[in-house]
């Protein structure tokens, strides 16, 4: 089975990195079970690690661990032109992000930053399917109840209805 390509921005890397719980860790846990691929740019690398810095700086160890053990796909930098006909969609700061992803063609670009990725003009102009972590995790809960039943938690432990 092919696994699903899932492009990251650098808000949900940092998020999985300062926080052990939440959606952004469990798309982290999910690619290490090799379940989803991740696939990010040298950008959003840079960018994650430049904000664990300054506001997470005890995450760094272990930031540098998921990064190591993933074996992220690294795309390849956007051309110019590309970001600049990002940057009449999206903020010119996003604008290579939204321009790698394009280029990357995932599955999904998932991203905490809903207030520009996910305004309608730019899911139209890259038609990509751009979810937030939580949304992304909802799917997956979704797809697979959906295959092996709901499961219901009881005092026993869960069973699959």
């Amino acid at each position: 089975m092919k696994r699903p390509r899932v492009f990251l921005d650098a808000s949900v890397l940092f998020a999985a990195a300062a926080s052990a719980t939440g959606a952004s860790r469990a798309i982290i846990v999910l690619a290490e079970l090799g379940l989803i691929s991740v696939v990010v740019s040298s950008q959003v690398l840079e960018e994650a690690e430049r904000n664990l810095s300054n506001k997470a700086p005890k995450a760094l160890p272990f930031y540098h661990q998921v990064i190591e053990s993933l074996g992220l796909e690294v795309v390849n930098e956007p051309t110019p032109g590309k970001v600049a006909e990002c940057a009449e969609v999206i903020e010119a700061k996003d604008a290579p992000i939204l321009a790698a992803a394009m280029e990357a063609k995932p599955a999904r670009l998932v991203t905490l930053n809903t207030e520009d990725f996910a305004a309608p003009k730019v899911i139209a102009f890259s038609k990509l399917a751009i979810q937030t972590p939580g949304e992304f995790i909802q799917e997956i809960r979704r797809s697979l109840a959906a295959a092996y039943g709901s499961v219901e938690k009881g005092r026993g432990g869960s069973r699959v209805k």
